[in-house]
C-alpha cells in the first residue's frame, strides 16, 4: 500500500478522533452533557476528550509523515497493521464511527421523556428495590411492624385513591413529633433505617417538598411508610406521563433516575389525579401540590397525589435525578 494511501487512512482517523473530542467539548461547554451522563461522570469524560485530542494529534503526525513519503514504522509485534484494501470494508469500519458522530452533531439534544418511559415501564413504587432486598434476605413483615393505632396519623381518605369527602388532610400530631412516639410510628430494620430517619424529619412538615438532591430517597421514604403519610401535603416537579390503563383524570409526575449514564436510566413517578388532567400535555413539566392518598393500580398498592394545584415548570437544569451518596450519613 502506498504511503499516500496510508496517509489518507491516518487523516481519516485524525478527523474522527478530533470530531469526538470536539463534540465532547461542545457538550461540556453547553452543559448538554448532563442529558447523557450523571454529573459525577463529567470529569472522567473531560479527561477522555483530552486523550482523544492527544491520539488525534499523533494520527495527524503519522499522516503528515506518510504524505511526505516516509515509510510506515515497524512496531516489532510481527503483526501487519496495514489497512484493508477493500473499499467496502473500509467504508463500513469508518462508518461505524463517523455515523454516530454525525448523528450527534445533527440531531437535537433532548431529555428523555414519555416515549422512553413507555419502553422501560414507569415505576410507581419507588421502594420496590428496598422491599425486594428485604424479601430476598428473608425479612418478614414482623421485622418492620405496622405502626400502633395510637401512633398512626388521622385517616385522610378511603385508601382507594378517591378522596373521602368527610375527611380533612391530616395535620402533624404534636404528640407524635419526638422521641419514642416517632420511633413507634416509623419502625425500621437494617434495610430501612435511613429511610425511617428521613421519615421522622418529614413527618412534622406542613408541606413536604421533594428536593432535587433527595428526590428518589424521599419518594422511597414516602412509599415505604405510605400509611403514615396519607393525608399529608406533597409538592414535586416532573414531566407529565400517561399510559392506557389510566383514567382521563390521571397522569404521572415522572422523572428519570440515573446511576451513571442514560443507558441505565429508569423512570419513576407518582400517580396523580386532577380534574383537569386532560389539559396537561404529555412531557410538559409541571409542579404539582396535593394530598397524599393510597390507591391500587395494576393490582399494586401505590401512592397517589390528589392534586389541588398545578403550575407550569421549566425543565430542571439537570432533568434527571441521581442517588445521593450522603443519604443516611
Amino acid at each position: 500500500m502506498s504511503s499516500r494511501t496510508l496517509g489518507l487512512h491516518h487523516l481519516l482517523k485524525t478527523l474522527i478522533l478530533l470530531g469526538f473530542a470536539v463534540y465532547i467539548a461542545y457538550l461540556v461547554r453547553s452543559e448538554l452533557i448532563l442529558l447523557y451522563i450523571a454529573p459525577r461522570m463529567v470529569d472522567y469524560v473531560k479527561w477522555s476528550a483530552l486523550v482523544l485530542y492527544a491520539v488525534a494529534a499523533y494520527q495527524l503526525y503519522l499522516a503528515i509523515r506518510m504524505f511526505r513519503g516516509s515509510s510506515a514504522e515497524d512496531c516489532g509485534c510481527d503483526h501487519d497493521h496495514t489497512p484493508s484494501r477493500s473499499l467496502l470494508k473500509n467504508t463500513v469500519v469508518y462508518g461505524l464511527f463517523a455515523l454516530p458522530l454525525a448523528l450527534g452533531f445533527l440531531l437535537p439534544d433532548a431529555s428523555m421523556g414519555s416515549s422512553l418511559a413507555d419502553k422501560k415501564g414507569m415505576n410507581l413504587s419507588s421502594a420496590s428495590a428496598v422491599k425486594e432486598s428485604r424479601a430476598e434476605a428473608g425479612a418478614d413483615r414482623a421485622a418492620l411492624p405496622a405502626p400502633s393505632p395510637e401512633a398512626a396519623p388521622p385517616s385522610a381518605g378511603t385508601g382507594t385513591g378517591t378522596p373521602d369527602s368527610a375527611a380533612s388532610p391530616a395535620a402533624p400530631d404534636p404528640a407524635a413529633g419526638t422521641g419514642d412516639a416517632l420511633d413507634a410510628l416509623f419502625p425500621a430494620d437494617k434495610f430501612t433505617q435511613h429511610y425511617a430517619k428521613q421519615a421522622k424529619e418529614l413527618y412534622n412538615q406542613k408541606l413536604i417538598t421533594i428536593r432535587e438532591d433527595l428526590y428518589m430517597e424521599t419518594l422511597t421514604t414516602l412509599d415505604l411508610y405510605l400509611d403514615q403519610f396519607v393525608g399529608r401535603k406533597l409538592q414535586l416537579t416532573g414531566f407529565v406521563y400517561r399510559q392506557d390503563e389510566m383514567t382521563p383524570k390521571q397522569f404521572v409526575v415522572g422523572r428519570f433516575s440515573i446511576q451513571c449514564c442514560s443507558a441505565d436510566a429508569a423512570p419513576f413517578g407518582v400517580l396523580a389525579e386532577y380534574a383537569r388532567a386532560e389539559t396537561l400535555a404529555a412531557d410538559s413539566w409541571v409542579t404539582v401540590t396535593g394530598t397524599i392518598r393510597k390507591t391500587k393500580f395494576n393490582d399494586m398498592d401505590i401512592m397517589q397525589l390528589q392534586v389541588e394545584k398545578v403550575e407550569k415548570a421549566e425543565p430542571a437544569k439537570t432533568p434527571y435525578v441521581y442517588p445521593n451518596a450522603e443519604f443516611g450519613n
